[in-house]
């Protein structure tokens, strides 16, 4: 049943409780000898406290939102010390209809008179404190959908961020493997067949199978090895189960990426070290590279990606994660531990 409905049963249960409370609470009939009784009626309890049940929506869906909400604190305020006013005008009034004049000892305001004063008080408050619950719970869910929404564009963003110039490099190589017939050429084409596969097509969802994810990177790493002179090196290694595991698609790859980038040269050796431990449910990833001994522009980014990334776990996994990334002259290194879902 939709939270609205249970929502509407409830106020129809409330209200109908209040409205027959006073036919229960009216005394049984006085005898002849006793001077009648005006406490208790029935009719005059009906009516003053329909007003403020009447306020209760007045106040929840017109004053709230159009002046309260909207910093009109002072008119707030007047309008409902006029409609207490309107209510205690009414019930003066009904007092006056269904009193008995005739009796004698009877002056003064009925007792259920300053029941409805008591009761708008209630639904003042009540209807004041739901209504807050309601803009912020609100509120709450638009952030939610606003950070979804960041999500969404920056999980596009990455699907249309393939990388021309590794795109053009890989298809070059794999020319350059065919017209030397190397038994690699199709291999290569089916990596990179793969790569795009999954930047397209399984990588649409929140979270994806960690084992293609992993399969992803592992395709990306092999295509970028054949463009990489031979005294370039990429260790990439793999323990434990990743079945039945979910990730983030492309939370893993800017790491690669930014190794690629800045640890890999046609003059120097590098070494490139990638590994992947899983134990149970937690995921624990390094990326390790040498870095050259001769800076280069690309060495001096401000590593944005990597930054991007790590609002995207904080965003997705808040405190299901930890990311340590260390620097020395050297050597950068990025350890990533993940609790996975």
């Amino acid at each position: 049943m939709k939270p609205k409905v249970i929502t509407l049963i409830i106020q129809i249960l409330v209200w109908s409780g209040l409205l027959l409370l006073p036919l229960l609470l009216t005394p049984p009939e006085a005898p002849r000898e006793m001077p009648p009784m005006r406490d208790f009626n029935p009719m005059f309890s009906i009516l003053t406290t329909v007003l403020p049940i009447g306020f209760y929506y007045f106040n929840y869906y017109l004053l709230i939102p159009l002046l309260y909400l909207r910093k009109k604190t002072g008119t707030y305020i007047l309008s409902v010390m006029g409609s207490l006013l309107l209510i205690i005008l009414f019930s003066i009034a009904c007092s006056f209809i269904f009193t008995d004049h005739s009796v004698i000892g009877s002056p003064g305001m009925p007792p259920m008179f300053g029941n409805s004063i008591l009761l708008f008080v209630v639904v003042l408050f009540v209807s004041l404190g739901l209504r807050i619950n309601s803009e912020w719970k609100k509120t709450e869910e638009e952030k939610k959908e606003i950070e979804k929404e960041k999500l969404n564009a920056e999980l596009s963003y990455l699907k249309a961020q393939v990388n021309p110039h590794f795109l053009f490099n890989t298809l070059n190589v794999i020319y350059t493997l065919a017209t030397i017939k190397s038994e690699q050429t199709a291999e290569a084409v089916m990596k990179l067949s793969k790569l795009m596969r999954y930047v397209i097509s399984d990588a649409h969802t929140p979270f994806v199978p960690l084992e293609k994810e992993l399969g992803y990177v592992g395709n990306f790493i092999e295509l970028h090895r054949l463009r990489l002179a031979n005294n370039n090196e990429i260790d990439y290694r793999i323990s434990g189960n990743p079945q039945g595991l979910q990730i983030v698609p492309f939370i893993l790859i800017p790491f690669v990426e930014n190794a690629i980038k800045h640890g890999t040269s046609t003059i120097e050796p590098m070494m490139i070290s990638i590994e992947t431990e899983l134990f149970k449910n937690e995921l624990h990833f390094t990326v390790k590279n040498n870095k050259l001994s001769t800076k280069s522009e690309s060495q001096n980014s401000t590593g944005l990606g990597i930054e991007n990334t790590r609002k995207r776990l904080e965003m997705i996994y808040n405190k299901k994660f930890t990311l340590q990334i260390s620097e020395t002259d050297k050597t950068y290194e990025v350890k990533l531990n993940l609790i996975l879902v």
